[in-house]
């Protein structure tokens, strides 16, 4: 499977995070996610955070990692 059609197999109820996700992966490659499993996880350097959906964890390492920040730090010469 490619890209986003393996993870619509993997989270069918939450299809309309999946672009999401692919850009949060695109922009953090060093951030493990695995959707296989009862709950989605990824890893964070040594911590390990798990939430009950897809969005949930999206949501969670949005905080650690904002996307407007990167956006931040490429267009400003600080």
């Amino acid at each position: 499977m490619h890209g986003d059609r393996a993870a619509l197999w993997l989270v069918p109820d939450e299809q309309d995070q999946v672009p999401r996700l692919e850009r949060f992966r695109a922009a953090h490659p060093e951030v493990v996610i695995l959707l296989r499993g009862a709950l989605p996880r990824a890893w964070v350097g040594s911590r390990k955070i798990e939430r009950s959906t897809l969005r949930g964890l999206l949501d969670e390492l949005e905080e650690i990692f904002p996307p407007d920040a990167q956006d931040r730090q490429a267009g400003s010469p600080q």
